[in-house]
């Protein structure tokens, strides 16, 4: 029998658990709580195991604390060391113009303090040969003004580190006794200074907060029977809570990573192997593409700060339930990316009178309020329309006509970002099938689909918490990885030996701390290729012993990626990575426990507004659905955790084995 499993998704607005316990998934759906982000969880603990069983539990964790912190600038006061003549590496980044025709454009996002940021003398040269020996003379002086200052964490990143730490480490012996440190030999080992040099700084700025919020939850949770917890993290995996707390950067993507997984595994379930994810929540929208697995890269951003962390290829906007609808300074109309989160909430909420994506949709009735949020959240239509009428009135529209505007500008939105992941990495959206999920995926699937011509789409079983239902599918992962730089033979390189035990020692280490020794796991090598004078790299497959093999892939992927491939040119090896993967026990065929009572006054039948025209749809409990039987079109598929809007020209089906809702496109 498997162990007891919690997967807990903390979100901007709420907080899902996917209980698995003896072959049954039981789900909760828990308001957020902001200020403390481990209360839900604790608050739910007890609902779903009102005993601690006695042999405890596994609780997995997707959290959107570090990602918060970051865009709500409440991290730790980070100084920044590195080099000298290098102090203002973070302020200078690429000088690429973001806006070309601005005279005073605006510069790229920074949380560095200038006056926090110091040099130490020091030089190592590109292939790791220390031309000048650090000095360490000035630290203790720089530690003085840095505990006077109130600062709690520092950001090391000295020039070609990656090629040699020993310099790096010996500014953490001096300086882990006072602060919490990064080095960025360990968080980012691979070159190109000012993506290192900002991944590095951002992982010292979410050290203290994060390592409270681990530590807490850790310590809380223990009380409440949870022998272990596990973190999810960008690149789709597992890890133990002591290497978060160590890369608290890792989890910026923790959340919709998991979404990601989740739509793997039901798509797989379902016989779709090409997949456009689209989880759309209370603050943002998260896409992803799925070609047979989950697309990655060792590159991304946060609030335009760059991320050198391997990571699943998410794409966010700022639309979701909450985002919140305005006339710009020119009278237009716009919907987010500002989003009135769970406090106050949609204007429905009754604690803030701001119109938001969610009371467009009651306006228009696409939402039983008598069941939103597991039927917690009390919402009142009126309100909705209240705050939309001001809207309307600007822009000359009826209610319904602006609430419709609003809508329709959401998913335009949506659309773009569809395409984005799809056509932009050389797949036609027409080729993908469209699954949605999060609380408000289902009341765009159909729309979406239409739009972008995709012929098919699916809806979970439990769209609502498939986040952390992903967290079920999700294994125990680390990537180790370092930079190589050196052209690509046909032939094995020696001096590529060293590098390649360094990663297989580091994989080893994190995945004993997860639980997996000797063949408890599988390893992966993959490099990043590129032709020479290129400036980005393609990762690859890559065996060590036959490396010329790579060349045959890496051009496959730039023929599919960029239309060309330059069989004249010499390939580069850029970096090595090692994916280690410890295997976990998944959920497949397990089932799910219906544990809510449908309210006595939900109405069977609603008027909704469908592209400007009234029309009349069944309002259908998910549970009542026959599989492999037809499903009306339009209709209302309500269950606790969303609502599925089936729009005309759909034909929809219940898979009989999965229990998904199926859509085709209607000859």
């Amino acid at each position: 029998m498997n162990p007891i499993t919690l997967a807990v998704d903390t979100g901007g607005t709420f907080t899902d658990f996917v209980l698995w316990r003896d072959g049954r998934l039981h789900l909760l759906k828990l308001p957020s709580t902001p200020a403390a982000p481990e209360q839900a969880i604790l608050d739910g603990i007890p609902r779903l195991l009102p005993e601690p069983p006695a042999q405890g539990f596994t609780l997995l964790h997707g959290t959107t604390v570090g990602t918060n912190r970051v865009l709500e600038r409440k991290g730790a006061r980070t100084a920044f060391l590195t080099t000298q003549g290098f102090r203002d590496l973070l302020f200078l980044a690429r000088q690429e113009r973001q806006q070309l025709y601005a005279l005073r454009p605006t510069p790229r996002p920074c949380l560095a303090e200038r006056a926090l940021c110091a040099e130490v003398a020091e030089r190592v040269a590109p292939d790791g040969t220390v031309l000048r020996p650090l000095e360490t003379e000035s630290v203790e002086r720089l530690i003085r003004r840095w505990k006077r200052a109130g600062v709690e964490s520092v950001a090391v990143c000295l020039l070609f580190a990656y090629a040699n730490p020993a310099h790096e480490r010996e500014l953490k012996r001096l300086l882990a006794p006072h602060f919490a440190v990064s080095l960025s030999s360990e968080v980012a080992p691979e070159f190109r200074e000012y993506e290192r040099a900002s991944t590095t700084f951002l992982n010292a700025y979410l050290t203290p907060p994060m390592r409270r919020y681990l530590e807490t939850l850790q310590r809380e949770s223990r009380g409440a029977g949870a022998r272990r917890v596990l973190i999810s993290h960008s690149s789709g995996g597992l890890m133990d809570a002591a290497r978060a707390c160590e890369t608290p950067v890792g989890t910026i993507l923790s959340g919709p990573a998991a979404g990601v997984m989740g739509a793997w595994a039901v798509g797989r379930s379902v016989g779709a192997h090409r997949l456009l994810t689209l989880d759309i929540g209370g603050t943002s929208t998260d896409m992803a593409l799925i070609d047979r697995e989950p697309l990655r890269t060792p590159l991304g951003a946060i609030e335009g700060m760059p991320l050198r962390l391997p990571r699943l290829d998410v794409q966010t906007i700022g639309a979701g339930g909450g985002s919140l609808a305005r006339l710009d300074a020119a009278g237009g109309l716009r919907v987010g990316p500002q989003s009135a989160g769970a406090e106050p909430g949609p204007a429905a909420y009754g604690k803030g009178e701001l119109p938001t994506l969610t009371d467009a949709h009651l306006v228009l009735g696409h939402l039983p309020p008598q069941l939103f949020g597991f039927g917690q959240v009390r919402i009142d239509p009126d309100l909705s329309a209240r705050a939309i009428e001001p809207l309307a009135q600007a822009l000359g529209l009826s209610l319904q006509e602006a609430a419709t505007a609003i809508v329709a500008q959401a998913r335009a939105k949506m659309a773009r970002g569809l395409r984005s992941v799809s056509a932009g990495r050389g797949v036609s959206p027409e080729h993908c099938a469209l699954i949605a999920f999060g609380g408000a995926g289902g009341l765009h699937l159909c729309a979406l689909a239409r739009l972008l011509g995709i012929q098919q789409w699916i809806a979970p079983p439990y769209p609502g918490v498939l986040s952390a239902y992903g967290l079920l599918w999700m294994d125990g992962v680390h990537e180790a990885r370092r930079t190589v730089l050196t052209p690509l033979p046909d032939a094995p390189i020696p001096r590529l030996q060293p590098t390649l035990l360094a990663l297989h020692a580091e994989c080893e280490s994190a995945m004993h701390a997860l639980g997996a020794t000797g063949e408890g796991y599988e390893t992966r090598l993959f490099a990043d290729l590129r032709y020479e004078g290129q400036s980005y790299e393609l990762t690859v497959p890559f065996d060590a012993e036959r490396p010329a093999h790579a060349r045959a892939a890496f051009e496959h992927m730039h023929h599919a990626r960029y239309g060309f491939t330059l069989p004249e040119r010499p390939v580069e090896l850029v970096n090595l990575r090692l994916r280690a993967v410890a295997l976990r026990p998944k959920p497949a065929g397990a089932c799910w426990e219906p544990a809510y009572a449908y309210p006595p006054d939900l109405p069977r039948r609603l008027t909704l507004w469908l592209e400007g025209e009234q029309v009349y749809a069944p309002v259908l409990p998910r549970e009542e659905l026959s599989p492999d039987a037809p499903v009306p079109a339009p209709a209302l598929i309500v269950q606790p955790d969303a609502t599925l809007l089936i729009e005309p020209g759909w034909h929809a089906t219940v898979d009989s084995r999965t229990g998904a809702i199926i859509g085709r496109r209607q000859a």
